[in-house]
């Protein structure tokens, strides 16, 4: 598992994005006002932050708040 602290910071960062106090996991990104750009600016910018990468094909794959953190674990946790 990714580093709890790290994944603590994404999730604070999600939500201060949303401007809201928390995300439930369960959402979807377009139920929270996301569209794709949104998403792939946030990729970009922990694609910087965090030096990992997402591929194009997977971006369209993800859906909800908890395949982008699941996606976001995995990658850090790859380069262990």
């Amino acid at each position: 598992m990714a580093d709890s602290q790290i994944m603590s910071e994404i999730k604070k960062s999600f939500a201060e994005r949303l401007n809201v106090r928390s995300v439930d996991a369960t959402k979807s990104l377009k139920d929270l006002g996301l569209d794709s750009l949104d998403v792939v600016e946030m990729c970009l910018a922990l694609e910087d932050r965090y030096g990992i990468q997402f591929e194009t094909s997977e971006l369209s794959s993800i859906k909800t708040v908890s395949d982008l953190y699941g996606s976001i674990e995995a990658k850090l946790d790859a380069k262990k």
